[in-house]
């Protein structure tokens, strides 16, 4: 039919194999295709050969070595053989989890379970935060993850939560997130890092405190977390889901009310400017008097003179705003070793006026005055903070 002599030729009849004398032969010598003869005695001619020339056929069976043998026909035909072993694509080997790097994937923790949690618990929300202390370094990184269900202590519907962190007892190393504009349920994902004693992290402690930012008014402190570091091991980063409790503020007797002004150093032109804005709830010291009469003095002191300025006197009122600007020279290279001295006083038409409260910005103040410092120093615009009075 058109086949050539040297191919196999299937038998329909029992849907086995001959083959050529030559042909198979030369498979013999090569020890690929064992074959079974039905007839030893027949011997095997030389020549050419041909179906024809054949006097009866020579039956044999393909055994295909290392695959395993057919065991069934499709439409009288053998099934292909296959291989023992298939090829395996990557994506179905084992993964190795040593080699994934987590720094890759989202970093946030795990959420608590809801059932967990109940309004006893997080009367003012929760915060989700990471720590890790390098020993060799003795530096504390801070991961801020998030926050979740803040609760405003004044009614309003909308929030604009904003973070503060600081180390305790000391408080001199603060920091401040971003603020997130209209959620109770901030994400921060802000890293902080602290520099601190290796022998003596045991005895201090972790503070947050979130805000709620109202500008130019003093913002209101949702709450707080406070994290001691006592029985923290610092092996290895430790995770933890906080509740927000309420701020523990000490009420200071010799508070006299509060004042917000901005400081801003125009390097290029060596010159300070304080814009002092507004006070609120100021009172004299004498609580029989009434009436105020308040403006603000303005003290500044280098190594090599003092200087000094004063706003303008509001009348017959305690939460004045003057959002006036003042300016001062000072060149660069005493802007290192400034003192600003900010007086609140009660201005008498007989006598001498009535200091009612001052504050000191210095490079070694504490707490938001040495946070207020730093940044006239290194932002080049202006910042605005609320500060305490005291006597």
């Amino acid at each position: 039919m058109g086949s050539s002599p040297s191919s196999p030729v299937l038998d329909s009849s029992d849907g086995k194999f001959w083959v050529p004398t030559a042909v198979a032969e030369r498979k013999r010598a090569q020890s690929l295709i064992p074959m079974t003869h039905q007839d030893s005695d027949d011997e095997v001619s030389s020549g050419t050969t041909t179906p024809a020339s054949l006097g009866g056929q020579r039956e044999f069976t393909y055994n295909f070595q290392s695959s395993p043998a057919i065991s069934s026909s499709i439409n009288g035909l053998p099934s292909l053989p296959q291989a023992n072993r298939q090829r395996r694509a990557s994506m179905q080997e084992a993964i190795d989890f040593r080699k994934i790097d987590s720094k890759l994937y989202d970093r946030r923790c795990l959420k608590r379970q809801q059932s967990v949690t109940n309004i006893e618990e997080d009367p003012l929300g929760s915060i989700n935060f990471s720590i890790e202390f390098n020993s060799e370094t003795s530096l504390l990184t801070v991961y801020l993850v998030e926050a979740e269900n803040l609760v405003r202590r004044e009614s309003g519907e909308t929030m604009d939560p904003y973070c503060k962190l600081c180390i305790l007892p000391d408080r001199r190393n603060q920091f401040k997130s971003k603020i997130h504009r209209k959620t109770r349920n901030p994400v921060f994902d802000e890293e902080f890092i602290f520099e601190l004693d290796s022998d003596s992290i045991q005895t201090m402690a972790l503070e947050l405190l979130i805000f709620d930012h109202e500008p130019f008014l003093n913002h209101n402190c949702i709450g707080q977390v406070k994290l001691s570091f006592d029985n923290i091991d610092f092996t290895h980063r430790q995770t933890f889901w906080k509740p927000i409790k309420k701020h523990e503020q000490k009420i200071n007797s010799l508070t006299k009310g509060e004042l917000i002004f901005s400081l801003g150093y125009l390097s290029s032109a060596e010159r300070l400017t304080v814009v002092v804005m507004k006070a609120k709830n100021l009172h004299h010291t004498d609580e029989s008097k009434l009436g105020i009469d308040p403006y603000v003095k303005v003290t500044l002191t280098t190594e090599k003179k003092v200087k000094k300025k004063k706003t303008s006197t509001k009348h017959n009122v305690n939460s004045p705003a003057w959002n006036e600007a003042l300016s001062f020279n000072l060149s660069r290279d005493l802007l290192q070793s400034v003192t600003l001295e900010f007086q609140v006083c009660h201005e008498n038409k007989m006598g001498n006026d009535e200091v009612l409260g001052n504050i000191v910005v210095a490079r070694d103040s504490t707490g938001d005055r040495r946070i207020h410092w730093d940044e006239m120093v290194n932002c080049r615009s202006a910042v605005a903070r609320w500060h305490s009075l005291a006597t």
